[in-house]
């Protein structure tokens, strides 16, 4: 073999060895990249510390459901709306626990302030609330134009809605509270009942021919009268003995009966 080939062979043998290995360097910093993107992984998928949020809607319930212990049968509804905060409030943790911190100096609608105290686990936190506070009860209204005196039937009242501007309001709010009762006065339609417009049905009218008896022991003694008053069961008024025109004090016990003492 000449030189000139066996030059030519050893250069050829060299090129073979120097591809190969740039082929291992190439592969190197693909294994670097891949373990930078599994650390980035692994971040990502860290659990951070878990937050909640008081909302407008949850202090309005949670305050309307305050309200609607405090002020019992007296009121019907309660609507809340909130003013302040306006918007969110994050708490650390989980489920939040609302409570209304009682307040000795407002109790009625209207705008007012509340102390809700947030809770969840181990976090507390104490929210100043603006809201306005509108108060709703059943009203008993009648139906129809009732006359004074008159006695009060089921079918002469009906309930409505009505706003109250104090929790301590005048009106009747129950038909118990009605029915069987007598007009106080004449009474129009759709005007709320208070108390001052009812009152126990007369037993008895002015001059009304009424039975008088007088009892004592096992002796008991009956005759007639005219009134000269109007009663109710309980009340005293005067009668006149048809028989003698005298003129006594008796206490109504009845439709159309009275008593006297002797």
């Amino acid at each position: 073999m000449s030189r000139i080939s066996i030059i030519l062979i050893i250069g050829a043998f060299l090129a073979v060895t120097t591809a190969t290995g740039g082929t291992s360097a190439d592969a190197h910093p693909t294994s670097v990249k891949s373990g930078s993107s599994m650390q980035g992984k692994v971040a990502d998928g860290r659990e951070g510390t878990s937050t909640s949020e008081v909302t407008s809607e949850s202090l309005r319930k949670a305050i309307e459901k305050y309200l609607r212990g405090e002020w019992g049968q007296k009121v019907k509804t309660a609507h809340v709306t909130i003013l302040e905060p306006a918007d969110a409030i994050t708490i650390p943790g989980g489920s939040i626990e609302l409570h209304v911190i009682t307040s000795s100096t407002e109790d009625g609608p209207g705008r007012r302030m509340f102390r809700v105290v947030a809770t969840s686990g181990k976090s507390r936190k104490t929210i100043q609330v603006v809201a306005e506070v509108t108060a709703i009860i059943d009203a008993i209204v009648p139906n129809r134009f009732l006359k004074a005196d008159e006695l009060i039937d089921v079918g002469d009242i009906k309930t409505v809605q009505m706003r109250v501007h104090q929790v301590n309001h005048p009106f009747l709010t129950q038909e118990s509270e009605v029915i069987g009762m007598s007009a106080a006065r004449p009474l129009p339609p759709d005007v709320p009942l208070r108390q001052a417009f009812v009152r126990l049905p007369l037993a008895v009218k002015k001059g009304d021919r009424v039975l008088i008896e007088a009892q004592r022991g096992g002796l008991s003694i009956r005759t007639y009268g005219i009134t000269k008053s109007s009663g109710q069961v309980g009340q005293t008024i005067t009668v006149a003995n048809l028989d003698s025109g005298r003129e006594l004090t008796a206490k109504v016990v009845g439709p159309s009966l009275v008593q006297v003492e002797f």
